[in-house]
């Protein structure tokens, strides 16, 4: 009877398929404040936890009223310093970004002309060798027609039709996430201010309601997620701040244009791992592009220099072991992550992945421990992968060591 059910609703989910992921995004925007809290509280914790544990940890000891106060002023303190440190950014940033649209704004009719000029190279090419005409109304007009399939009056009526119903749907899009990310701030405050008590529930009804075979891989699965999103997260955000720190800087000792508006992009793409400098580069660099060629060039040695320094030295020194998988790996659970969910998964991509990695491990080493087999039976391990140098007078648990080791034993005998 399971067998059936099973089957049967699989074979409900796969005909429509459709219809039950258009249910999954309603649930999801239902509760997507929730989510955002989960993630905020998950972020605050550290800050929380260094407050609580750490700067208050003697509080109340000879006054027992200070007790009462550690938990709401801890909460209260993480939240000042982090939600002050981004609106200190964004009220920077804002005038930053303002003086850049406006100096672009009085650049326009000098890139008008470059443009131009530029324009009218190409044109007198192509006219000189096939005999075409960019500037006439009628080879505008068809070139319009030949990209849209319209005519330039259709075409101009079409663009201004989608705009507006686009248009719309942006502004609605952000009023709606700004509604989730407020609602989500308040959530974040009630789950760590009773963090504890939710996660003492949680086990209980799990354990009260699972057999031991599901709960204890469950508890440990667990566990390996927490510790490798919670110190990658944590810090990859440290690691972003001193580059962004770095970037402004050495824009400002050689005195490029922005250099708070770009150090801020810089900082911000580099959580991304693997792909964040790059994407952090396209607009950076196009953005000095057109204010002086020779300057964004400038600016993308200067980058490659940062990014190096942060891969080589900054990156590893602070995240440590915390990944423990190949650049490869790392490529590749970007580029799932980021597929499926975004640029969230573009961030979380790397720690989940490698904690599944370091799950799988740890499970092949239990199996194979179970087969007395060696993983250097199966296939010997690269001097990279094991780049320990092997005690002297330690015994070789292969299977080839065992068995000579049983064979010496009985030439003893």
């Amino acid at each position: 009877m399971l067998l059936i059910l099973y089957t049967t609703l699989l074979i409900f989910f796969f005909v429509n398929i459709k219809s039950v992921f258009d249910v999954f995004r309603t649930i999801l925007a239902v509760i997507a404040p929730i989510l955002y809290g989960l993630v905020i509280a998950y972020l605050l914790n550290y800050p929380y936890k260094a407050f609580y544990n750490h700067a208050f940890k003697n509080m109340g000891t000879k006054h027992k009223w200070l007790k009462k106060i550690k938990k709401p002023l801890s909460l209260f303190l993480s939240y000042i310093i982090i939600f002050g440190i981004v609106a200190f950014l964004v009220s920077t940033l804002i005038p930053e970004l303002s003086s850049s649209i406006t100096t672009l704004i009085d650049n326009i009719p000098m890139y008008e002309q470059a443009i131009r000029s530029t324009s009218d190279n190409v044109v007198d090419f192509i006219y000189k060798t096939v005999g075409y005409n960019l500037y006439e109304y009628a080879s505008y007009k068809n070139l319009i027609t030949l990209i849209t399939g319209n005519d330039t009056t259709e075409f101009i009526k079409n663009l201004f039709t989608n705009f507006i119903p686009s248009a719309f749907s942006t502004v609605l899009g952000i009023g709606t996430g700004l509604y989730n990310w407020g609602l989500g701030i308040i959530i974040s405050i009630y789950l760590l201010a009773s963090k504890e008590r939710l996660i003492r529930q949680a086990k209980i009804a799990i354990v009260a309601y699972t057999p031991e075979r599901f709960y204890k891989p469950l508890f440990k699965i667990g566990d390996v997620l927490n510790n490798k999103c919670g110190k990658f997260i944590v810090g990859k955000i440290i690691d972003s701040s001193i580059i962004g720190v770095m970037c402004f800087i050495g824009l400002s000792i050689f005195r490029f244009h922005y250099p708070l508006l770009i150090s801020v992009i810089i900082g911000v793409f580099n959580l991304i791992p693997f792909f964040g400098p790059i994407i952090g580069a396209i607009p950076t660099g196009f953005l000095l592009l057109i204010i002086n060629p020779m300057e964004a060039l400038g600016f993308l040695v200067f980058l490659i220099v940062l990014q190096q320094f942060d891969g080589n030295i900054l990156g590893p020194k602070i995240l440590g072991e915390t990944v423990g998988i190949s650049g490869f790996w790392i490529m590749v659970s970007v580029i799932v992550g980021g597929g499926l969910f975004g640029v969230p998964g573009m961030l979380l991509g790397v720690p989940v992945f490698a904690a599944i990695y370091t799950l799988v491990k740890e499970g092949a080493e239990i199996r194979l421990r179970k087969k007395e087999i060696s993983a250097d039976d199966i296939a010997p391990a690269y001097e990279e992968d094991d780049p320990k140098p092997k005690k002297k007078g330690r015994k070789d648990i292969s299977l080839k060591g065992k068995m000579s080791e049983l064979l010496n034993k009985g030439k003893n005998k």
